[in-house]
């Protein structure tokens, strides 16, 4: 079957290459196989991080997010990890994870408007952006204007982006590439337990496309993660081992074409073609590996 739709290439600081449940849909035989094709069109803003050698793309939350509305879902808070959680993390470690977590979850809440959610989530995010010292990102400057443009998508999808552009910056000269992986690796389960939340309310053929494509993305997070060498990470490494051996079963192939860059916008457009083969047993087992490893995360 053929799809066309907005795929996101690979992972990114903070909401990884995540959230990818944009667009069209085909007619697929019920509980069969769903094999998509895929042009990748997406404009991103060109913003880069590179850790241990390997180039991850940062795409706003936000645009992660408006993703899943355009998708047609509704806003679903139970979906999300509760801000009173926040007491939970007293180690940097699960602090991290969890300014990923956050971070993905103040997308979500910023896209569909969510006025009172919206503000409770950035002051979440900024208070563990305090805590884990990137204080430059997430300052009371920018809680105020984020106050006073409550209920403006526009102004306040800005200023979330602005805040996690600063994030990576800061990460990137600091030297902090470890706590760079968690962060990546805590937005990115996040965003995966939204698609898979939505494929489940509301199958649709696209979106499982999608959540294949993250094959290589979990491959790539993984062996991130591992090349910190931190033995506290062991924990985190064996769940995304379970979860990599999930996806490899998904057969993916992708065809490669030079992206175009629009300096003077900032503006990169990713050109290529997406080949996806995913079943809905496939699907059914990466709900239950992610699953466990958002729990072991907020919990």
């Amino acid at each position: 079957m053929i799809f066309n739709g907005l795929p996101v290439r690979l992972s990114a600081l903070f909401m990884g290459a995540a959230l990818i449940v944009a667009a069209g849909c085909s007619d697929t035989p019920e509980g069969g196989d769903t094999t998509g094709n895929d042009k990748d069109s997406l404009n991103v803003p060109s913003n880069n991080l590179q850790l241990k050698g390997q180039n991850f793309m940062v795409p706003s939350p936000v645009q992660i997010a408006g993703m899943i509305k355009s998708s047609g879902a509704l806003y679903n808070k139970e979906m999300l990890n509760p801000a009173s959680n926040l007491s939970r993390y007293s180690d940097d470690m699960k602090r991290a994870l969890n300014l990923g977590i956050y971070g993905a979850d103040l997308g979500y809440v910023s896209m569909y408007e969510n006025s009172s959610d919206a503000l409770g989530y950035y002051k979440t995010v900024m208070t563990l952006g305090e805590q884990m010292r990137i204080t430059a990102s997430f300052d009371k400057a920018l809680l105020e204007r984020f106050s006073a443009n409550i209920g403006k998508k526009d102004s306040v999808m800005k200023i979330v982006g602005e805040s996690y552009r600063r994030s990576d910056e800061f990460l990137k000269e600091g030297d902090r590439e470890h706590v760079a992986a968690l962060i990546l690796a805590g937005g990115w389960i996040e965003s995966m337990h939204f698609a898979l939340s939505v494929y489940k309310q509301k199958p649709d053929p696209a979106m499982a496309v999608r959540i294949g494509e993250q094959k290589n993305t979990c491959a790539g997070i993984l062996k991130l993660l591992m090349e910190q060498e931190k033995p506290e990470f062991e924990p985190l490494i064996k769940l995304y081992q379970e979860l990599n051996s999930a996806f490899s079963s998904i057969e993916l192939k992708y065809t490669y074409a030079e992206p175009v860059t629009d300096n003077a916008n900032k503006i990169t457009t990713i050109n290529g073609k997406t080949e996806v083969n995913i079943t809905p047993e496939q699907l059914t087992t990466l709900t239950d590996k992610v699953a466990a490893l958002r729990n072991y995360i907020i919990n």
